[in-house]
C-alpha cells in the first residue's frame, strides 16, 4: 500500500471478532488517512486510540463502543436503510449506519460499509449491463448523494482526537485546499459515422422520428449539413479540450479504448497516427492517458490484459489509471482485476444516471476486496459527475447542471477532498449536446476560483500524498 506516504505514526487498538479485525482497520486506517494520521496496530493501552467493547482505561481516547453489541457485530452484518440514525455532525445532518446498545454512532463500522460497498455484493437489483442503478442504491433511499457522509463522520473523529489532545493535520493538495480532476472517456474519435448519418438523414429528416414540425426538421437538417463539411465536433473536442484545461493551468486524464467486439463499443484505431500524435501531445503536456477498457473485458481478464498492453504500446508509457465503459463495477470481482494487472487507480465508482458520492466520500480511498477481507492497492478517485447523467438522464439544463456542480464542488472545499467529474468528447456538438461546452468550462473555472489543484488523477494523488 505504498501509492500514498503514510501520515504521523498513532498508536490503535481494534478490539473486535477476529472476522472483522481487517475490516475495522481498513475503516480506521481510512478514516485517519486524510487527518495526516497512520495507525501503528498495537494492545490495548491508555495512549492509544481505542475501538472496542471495553473502555475502562481507555476512556480518554475510546473512538467508539464498538463491539459485540453494534449493529454491525451483532445482526450478521445486515443494514437496512430504515434503521440508520440521523446525527448532527460537522455541521451537517447524516445518516449513521449502526450504533451500540447506548445509541453511540460507530463510526467505523459505519465507514467500512459505504466504502467496501458492502451493501452492493448483494444488491438485488441491476440494470442491463450488470450495474447496481442509483435507485437502488444507500444514497437514493437516504437521500445524501450529494452529501459524504463518510467524510462527515471523520471530521466528527477529529473533533474527538482534539479534544484527546492528538491534533491531526489535514492533508492537502500540493498545497492547495481541494482538488478538480477534469477526466474525459474517448468514447467515439468522430460523430459523423455511417449510422449517425442514416439516424439524421433518413429517421429524422424524412421518417420524422422525433416528431417534430417540418420547420424544425429543416432547420436541423441544415445545422446538420453545416456541421458535415466543417470540423467533425468530436473531433474538435478532441483537441479543444487540453487546451482548455491547460489554459487554467491544469492537467487532466484521458481514458482512451482499444478494444471492441460489443455493439456498446464503438471501434476506432489506436495506432492511427492521429491518434499516436495526439498522446503524444497529451504527454508533452502533462496530461495522463488511462485506459477505457471495452464493454465485455469486465468479463475477461485475458482481454483486460490485452487492451493495456495495446495501450502502453502505442503511448509509449505506463497506464495506472482505468476507468470501465458504461461505468461498469463487479463489486467483487473488479478490483482484483485491476491489481493483478498493475493498475494503481480507478475512477469507475459514480454513477451513470445520477451525480453523487457513491461510496460516501469525496477523499480517495483504498478499494477494499470482498472476497478475500482486505484493501486492495488500488485507490478509488471517486467519479462525482459525468456530462451525461445530468444532461441525458437528468435532463438538466446548462444552469442547473451548473448549480449541482457547484454544491458537490462545496462538499469538496469543505472536507478539503477532490472533485472528479466526466466529459466525453460529444460536448464538442452543440446540435445533440447543447450546453455540455459551457457547463465543462464553468466547472473548470469554479475550480481555479475556488483554489483548487486541476489536475490529473495521478498528478492529483500524488499531490495529496
Amino acid at each position: 500500500m505504498t501509492f500514498v506516504s503514510p501520515g504521523t505514526p498513532v498508536p490503535c487498538c481494534v478490539d473486535v471478532r477476529d472476522g472483522y479485525v481487517p475490516r475495522a482497520r481498513y475503516a480506521l486506517r481510512m478514516l485517519l488517512l486524510p487527518l495526516g494520521l497512520e495507525p501503528q496496530w498495537v494492545e490495548p493501552s491508555p495512549e492509544s486510540l481505542y475501538y472496542g467493547p471495553r473502555p475502562t482505561g481507555h476512556a480518554g481516547r475510546t473512538l467508539a463502543y464498538a463491539p459485540e453489541a453494534s449493529s454491525f457485530y451483532a445482526r450478521g452484518e445486515a443494514f437496512r436503510p430504515a434503521e440508520a440514525t440521523w446525527r448532527r455532525l460537522a455541521d451537517e445532518d447524516v445518516p449513521v449506519c449502526f450504533t451500540d446498545q447506548a445509541g453511540r454512532p460507530d463510526l467505523v463500522a459505519s465507514a467500512f460499509l459505504w466504502l467496501s460497498g458492502w451493501q452492493e455484493r448483494t444488491a438485488g437489483l441491476r440494470d442491463e449491463h450488470g450495474r447496481v442503478p442509483y435507485a437502488g442504491s444507500l444514497n437514493a433511499v437516504l437521500g445524501t448523494a450529494r452529501r459524504p457522509v463518510v467524510d462527515a463522520y471523520r471530521a466528527s473523529l477529529a473533533g474527538q482526537l482534539r479534544r484527546t489532545g492528538l491534533e491531526p493535520r489535514v492533508r492537502r493538495w500540493g498545497g492547495r485546499p481541494w482538488a478538480f480532476c477534469p477526466t474525459h472517456d474517448v468514447d467515439y474519435l468522430r460523430k459523423w459515422r455511417p449510422g449517425i448519418l442514416y439516424r439524421e438523414l433518413v429517421e429524422y429528416l424524412m421518417l420524422n422520428r422525433r416528431d417534430v414540425p417540418p420547420s424544425r426538421r429543416i432547420a436541423r437538417a441544415r445545422k446538420a449539413c453545416r456541421q458535415m463539411i466543417g470540423r467533425d465536433p468530436y473531433l474538435r473536442a478532441l483537441h479543444e479540450m487540453p487546451l482548455d484545461v491547460s489554459d487554467r493551468g491544469g492537467t487532466a486524464t484521458y481514458f482512451v479504448k482499444t478494444g471492441s467486439g460489443d455493439p456498446h463499443d464503438v471501434p476506432y484505431r489506436i495506432g492511427s497516427t492521429l491518434l499516436r500524435n495526439w498522446m503524444g501531445r497529451l504527454r508533452e503536456g502533462g496530461f495522463e492517458i488511462g485506459l477505457h477498457p471495452s464493454y465485455a473485458a469486465l468479463e475477461r481478464l485475458d482481454r483486460f490484459r490485452e487492451e493495456k498492453e495495446r495501450l502502453e504500446r502505442a503511448a509509449g508509457a505506463s497506464v495506472a489509471a482505468v476507468r470501465h465503459h458504461y461505468l461498469r463495477y463487479d463489486p467483487l470481482r473488479t478490483g482484483p482485476m485491476q491489481q493483478e494487472l498493475g493498475f494503481r487507480i480507478d475512477s469507475t465508482l459514480g454513477y451513470a444516471e445520477h451525480e453523487g458520492f457513491r461510496r460516501g466520500t469525496c477523499m480517495p480511498f483504498q478499494v477494499y476486496d470482498l472476497e478475500r477481507d482486505l484493501p486492495l492497492d488500488v485507490w478509488e478517485m471517486p467519479l462525482a459527475l459525468m456530462d451525461s447523467a445530468l444532461f441525458n438522464r437528468r435532463r438538466l439544463r446548462a444552469a442547473q447542471a451548473a448549480e449541482v456542480t457547484g454544491e458537490l464542488a462545496e462538499a469538496c472545499q469543505k472536507y478539503g477532498g477532490v472533485l472528479v467529474g466526466l466529459w466525453h468528447t460529444t460536448l464538442g456538438d452543440e446540435i445533440d449536446c447543447p450546453g455540455w461546452r459551457t457547463h465543462f468550462l464553468h466547472a473548470l473555472d469554479t475550480a481555479r476560483q475556488g483554489e483548487a489543484v486541476i489536475a490529473s488523477l495521478s498528478d492529483a494523488l500524488r499531490a495529496w500524498a
